[in-house]
């Protein structure tokens, strides 16, 4: 019985045996990589870990072998390293590793589990004999040869337990990584074998697969009508603006028609390249490259230069962001250390710590420490002292003297400029640097400078490179910070001369009660006293009348004027009180450092005489001679200055 068959029905079951035979390749295909996934998780969770931890712990065991041996047989040397290194890896190193073994090995089978117990039980016996030689060398002195010989150098000796038990566990490690190595090996033999036969298979499907294609392109192609609807589908879908997928339109050996096929593919490609660029640059990707089907390609020349406009707009955009951000980091910075050195400004430790550590943190550094110039000098040379320090999120403690000249920081006070170095050398920080630990990639020292004059070194280092802007930032900020430690320094000088003051009240006190006992005597004088007081009291009359007087506080602050000095200046008393005492004199006399140290030696309770220049009510220069002299009270303290004018 003939079937016939429509071109329907034929293609219908071209396309349904199409479909059976993609989905046994598929199903072949998916059983092959699940066997092969199943592979690989063996590999990667049980035997390659288990291979690096073994060869691990074998590289432990015999470095901690030599490492005890230099550490017994350098004992009349400074072998700290070797000890604590042998420590570390018997305290450290081992325990992590011991249980990260722990972890993998419960996926072994119970025979290789038996394996490692027993090199474990092995080990730690080991690592104990270790603590044991660790504490011995500890104990013993250096020159104690006796004990050294009798107890510990046994244990190292070939033949010792250190050596024979090292060698027995090394062994067995060896062993247990063979088998191991086995298993990898053999997993990957297995997948060889799965990929092989997956190969094989699906090179026959694909066969089959292909000849019942070409069964249903022959058929396909001898009809025309197909692809012409086509055509006219697309054709529709263009006139509406959409964009079909090539797919549909249909080939043909039809002479006219491929050509209508192929100039409508064109089309359909072009448009959706053009589709494509335009969505990329919407979407911000100016580096999309698209090339004009030909130069007369209005629409596609349009695009190109479409997208060098707002490529170039968009790179702007970028380095005003880049530039914006820049500035803001650095404006936060400014007022953010601004707010640090206004706090604990009375205790210049806790400020440098919370300065270095802030710094370190805010420049993405590593580590960071801050050398304050010491305002004593060893050996008539000045130096700097490490006041506070801070590493890997934080405090270090360390003790640190830098003279002028002496490595980084002693170049960096000496000359009074900044220093930045990077691709720093291995070493290189523990040679020259004052910071210590790990070999950073750049280092910044900047001086803490302020008007020329150096107050300390603050000193960053930092796995990444410093941009230009951070270390302009920390110069700005190494200003501010000198100027801080000024007023540290002076306020904890003050604070100094406060304490001494009120040790000296103290004594005062203790001295009142004394003074009560001989106040019956001094009652007996005081007739005479009433009468001196009487010519002192026309003596000071006297004196207020010839010369001129002014009293000022500890501040510098006016507190009373009288006539005579009134008329040598022409100022009223009410002008002058409440002012600085300042305003008397050049401003570039109280701004030298003549001017300073005759307030600070006045201020301690000096008299100073001299030719001095005042500066009167019309801002004229007058010469006169006047001594600036302290007023204490009964009980010794300062607690006024005075200044008068004697000659004028």
């Amino acid at each position: 019985m003939k079937i016939n068959m429509t071109i329907g029905k034929t293609i219908g079951i071209g396309f349904a045996a199409f479909a059976v035979l993609f989905l046994i390749i598929n199903y072949f295909s998916l059983s092959v990589i699940k066997e092969n996934q199943e592979l690989n998780r063996r590999d990667s969770e049980i035997y390659v870990p288990s291979i690096n931890l073994l060869i691990e712990f074998n590289k432990i065991l015999t470095s901690s072998e030599i490492l005890a041996g230099n550490s017994v047989n350098f004992q009349n040397t400074n072998n700290e390293s070797y000890k604590d290194r042998l420590r570390e890896k018997s305290q450290k190193y081992y325990p992590e590793l011991r249980n990260k073994l722990e972890d993998v090995y419960v996926k072994w089978d119970q025979e290789q589990q038996n394996k490692l117990d027993k090199i474990f039980y092995l080990s730690d016996e080991l690592f104990m004999v270790y603590s044991f030689v660790l504490n011995k060398l500890e104990d013993i002195e250096i020159d104690d040869d006796v004990e050294l010989t009798s107890e510990i150098i046994p244990l190292i000796e070939p033949g010792g337990k250190i050596t024979d038990n090292t060698s027995l566990i090394v062994e067995k490690l060896d062993e247990l990584t063979g088998i191991h190595q086995n298993n990898l090996k053999e997993g990957r033999v297995e997948a060889k074998q799965l990929s092989d036969n997956y190969t094989r298979r699906n090179f026959i499907m694909i066969i089959v697969l292909l000849a019942g294609g070409f069964v249903i392109a022959t058929l396909s192609v001898k009809h025309i009508s197909r692809p012409l609807g086509s055509l006219r589908r697309v054709l529709n879908y263009l006139s509406h603006g959409k964009l079909p997928d090539n797919d549909t339109i249909k080939h043909t050996n039809n002479y006219e028609i491929k050509q209508m096929v192929e100039a409508t593919k064109k089309l359909v490609d072009g448009l959706k390249e053009k589709t494509s660029f335009a969505k990329d640059i919407g979407q911000g990707n100016f580096e999309s490259d698209y090339k004009p089907q030909t130069n007369e390609d209005i629409l596609g020349v349009s695009l190109i230069e479409m997208r060098d406009s707002l490529r170039a707009a968009a790179e702007e955009e970028k380095k005003r962001q880049v530039e914006d951000k820049k500035r803001n980091w650095t404006t936060q910075g400014i007022a953010k250390f601004s707010e640090l050195l206004r706090q604990n400004n009375d205790n210049l430790q806790e400020l440098s710590f919370r300065l270095i550590k802030n710094m370190v943190n805010y420049l993405d550094a590593n580590q960071g420490g801050l050398f304050i110039l010491s305002d004593e000098k060893e050996n008539e040379e000045q130096f700097v002292e490490l006041i506070a320090c801070y590493a890997y999120k934080r405090k270090k403690y360390r003790k640190k003297k830098i003279f002028k000249g002496e490595g980084l920081v002693g170049t960096c006070l000496q000359e009074g400029e900044t220093i930045f170095i990077s691709d720093v050398p291995d070493n290189y920080i523990e040679i020259t640097s004052g910071l210590g630990d790990s070999n950073p990639r750049s280092i910044l020292i900047v001086p803490l400078k302020l008007n020329d004059e150096i107050y300390g070194v603050v000193e960053i280092a930092s796995f990444n490179v410093f941009e230009t802007y951070q270390i302009k930032f920390v110069e700005k900020i190494g200003e501010s910070i000198a100027s801080t430690i000024s007023s540290v320094k002076i306020n904890i000088h003050t604070n100094d001369l406060l304490k001494q003051s009120q040790e000296q009240s103290e004594e005062m006190r203790a001295q009142e009660e004394e003074m009560r006992q001989n106040m019956e005597e001094m009652n007996a004088t005081q007739e005479e006293m009433e009468r001196k007081e009487a010519e002192n009291q026309e003596f000071y009359t006297t004196i207020n009348s010839i010369t001129g007087i002014i009293y000022i506080s500890l501040e510098g602050i006016i507190k009373s004027v009288n006539q005579t000095f009134s008329d040598i200046t022409g100022y009223d008393e009410q002008e002058l009180i409440g002012k600085d005492h300042k305003v008397l004199f050049d401003k570039k006399f109280t701004q030298n450092t003549i001017y300073k140290k005759l307030w600070e030696d006045v201020n301690n309770g000096q008299q100073i005489t001299s030719e001095f220049k005042l500066i009167n009510s019309n801002n004229e220069v007058i010469k006169v001679n006047g001594t600036f002299g302290a007023i204490r009270d009964k009980f010794g303290t300062i607690t006024k200055l005075i200044f008068v004018v004697t000659n004028y």
